[in-house]
């Protein structure tokens, strides 16, 4: 059944209708099987997206993102830096990380800053890769090369400091 049969033309008054819930079904399951033949899904990022749900534990705490320079063009980050860098901000209860994304050929590198500044573990897992960095104790860290693909970043604290550890929202860099 072709797309365009979804709908189907009255000859006498000209007027498209939409056909029945069995039809609409029958189509939609048409659809997927092209888009799964002809647009799917690349194996790299159904692994990421499994991962993004085995990462969110009832200990961490999800920092959602509040700014990104992509999305969010105002003046001030207009003015800041060329568009290979890209700057990101997560929020969390009591925690803010900062990041700067630089593209460098096909690999980007990363630095970020923790505020109120501490010293902690940080995982950054792009796609299936996971690179762990120590924040110093104002809060700065810095990792590349890192491949492209969905980033998300798990913050841990230091050992004696209390508080619950940190997971970031997924991100294309």
């Amino acid at each position: 059944m072709p797309v365009l049969s979804l709908m189907k033309m009255s000859l006498r008054d000209r007027r498209a209708t939409v056909r029945g819930d069995r039809e609409g079904s029958e189509l939609e399951s048409e659809l997927r099987q092209a888009a799964a033949r002809f647009d799917p899904v690349p194996p790299e990022l159904l692994a990421a997206a499994a991962g993004a749900f085995s990462w969110r534990t009832i200990e961490a705490e999800l920092a959602e993102l509040v700014f990104d320079s992509q999305v969010d063009h105002d003046e001030v980050a207009l003015v800041r830096g060329p568009p290979e860098r890209r700057l990101l901000s997560f929020h969390a209860a009591g925690l803010t990380i900062d990041l700067e994304v630089t593209a460098v050929s096909s690999s980007r590198g990363l630095v970020g800053q923790l505020a109120p500044p501490r010293q902690a573990s940080v995982e950054i897992r792009v796609g299936d890769t996971s690179i762990a960095v120590e924040a110093d104790d104002l809060g700065r860290f810095r990792a590349g090369p890192l491949p492209t693909g969905p980033m998300s970043l798990r913050c841990g604290l230091a050992s004696g400091v209390s508080g619950r550890p940190v997971v970031t929202d997924w991100v294309p860099i």
